[in-house]
């Protein structure tokens, strides 16, 4: 059997390990603190008193220091009480009790001592005029000062007099939808008070500016009143609600001065006119529920031939999903070329197209979006508008003035 005990002694024992030993104890301030307070009692010892600031011995101008520093700390002070063989702490700081030792015959002195280290300038207050270490220069406080402005996030509240403005919403909504006002791509030079805009979704009307000033980059600034159509209202910064408004926001353009009857003149012959076809708008009548449940269904195409006998084969065609169709309208077209008008359209409403497959076979000209959005979307392509559409808002979105 192995005898464990000497073969490790003989390990332990062989030259090659001589020279290894424990790694020296990491020093801590703790360390530092009780070594030092050590050396005030040796001192105190050999001297028979205690450190003077006076003295020109400067190690004990430095051990003077360092019990000044003891005595001003609660925590330093307990920390070297256990090694207070002497009751240096305790006279030191002023404790009644019976005089031990050296100290019995010198208390004069001693508390002429403690005064002096009492009264040292360095343990004196600082001058409430001088800054601390955790005071800010006014720089900087004025720094946090405009961060903090910049910062500011206007809170929305129940705005009180909203029976003024409702009106106005319902107004805006209904000419949005008749083609009175349009969603027109926001800059900063229609902040005006009286404007309306959509900020996120919603409709938002400027009833007040403050005096506008520019700030410290040079931007046009000042405090809103926005009226929200949900009945509330904020004081936001114009800054700010710029910001929002070209992240996810439209200014609203009346554009009520159009002509009513601007389409159909559009539309109208005249003798140099060449007919390029026929844009059409179809509604489906098939019995598949999945289809007929889709609100704003509608085929846009562009034909050449005469619609009647293009659709007259619809129930079996797959490009009108297998099922008779409604003629919902149609506009005959001229000096515009028939493949570049059909792929603006396609383009336009290729977000909203309808995702479906039949027979095999995925028809690509059927799109979810209201008949009124249509018209509008023909009107401004004819025009050469250069337009968007937002599903979500279900509007058209004018990119040029």
């Amino acid at each position: 059997m192995i005898n464990w005990e000497k073969e490790l002694e003989k390990i332990f024992n062989d030259p090659l390990l001589a020279d290894v030993t424990a790694p020296p104890k990491k020093t801590t301030s703790s360390d530092r603190l009780i070594a030092g307070f050590q050396r005030i009692v040796e001192f105190v010892e050999t001297h028979r008193h205690l450190p003077q600031s006076n003295s020109p011995d400067k190690d004990e101008h430095v051990l003077y220091n360092y019990l000044k520093g003891i005595m001003s700390d609660s925590m330093k002070k307990s920390r070297c009480m256990p090694y207070d063989s002497l009751g240096i702490l305790n006279t030191a700081a002023g404790v009644v009790s019976e005089p031990q030792g050296i100290y019995v015959s010198k208390t004069e002195t001693q508390d002429k001592q403690l005064d002096e280290i009492f009264n040292d300038p360095l343990l004196a207050d600082e001058d409430a005029s001088v800054n601390s270490i955790f005071d800010l220069p006014e720089y900087m406080k004025k720094k946090l000062e405009e961060r903090r402005e910049a910062d500011y996030v206007a809170q929305r509240i129940k705005c009180k007099d909203f029976e003024l403005y409702e009106t106005g919403f319902k107004n805006v909504h209904s000419g949005l939808k008749s083609g009175k006002y349009r969603l027109v791509k926001f800059k900063e030079a229609h902040i005006l008070q009286g404007r309306y805009f959509i900020d996120g979704g919603m409709l938002v009307y400027i009833a007040g500016l403050e005096q506008i000033e520019k700030d410290r980059h040079g931007k046009r600034n000042c405090r809103t009143r926005c009226i929200y159509e949900n009945g509330m209202e904020s004081d936001i910064y114009m800054q700010t609600l710029c910001k929002n408004l070209y992240s996810s926001g439209y200014s609203i353009q009346n554009v009520s001065g159009t002509e009513k009857d601007y389409l159909e003149k559009k539309f109208s012959i005249s003798a140099g006119d060449v007919e390029s076809g026929m844009i059409y708008v179809l509604k489906s009548l098939s019995n598949n529920s999945d289809i007929a449940s889709i609100p704003n269904l509608y085929k846009i195409g562009f034909t050449t031939v005469p619609l009647k006998n293009r659709i007259a084969n619809a129930k079996n065609d797959p490009t009108y999903l297998c099922a008779d169709v409604e003629v919902v309208a149609t506009w005959k077209v001229y000096n515009i070329k028939s493949s570049t008008f059909e792929s603006l359209i396609h383009k336009l409403f290729s977000g909203v197209q309808l995702q479906v497959r039949v027979d095999g076979k995925v028809p690509k000209e059927w799109f979810v979006v209201p008949f009124h959005i249509i018209e509008q979307a023909i009107v401004y392509l004819i025009n050469g508008k250069s337009i968007a559409y937002d599903a979500q808002l279900q509007q058209l979105v004018c990119l040029s003035e």
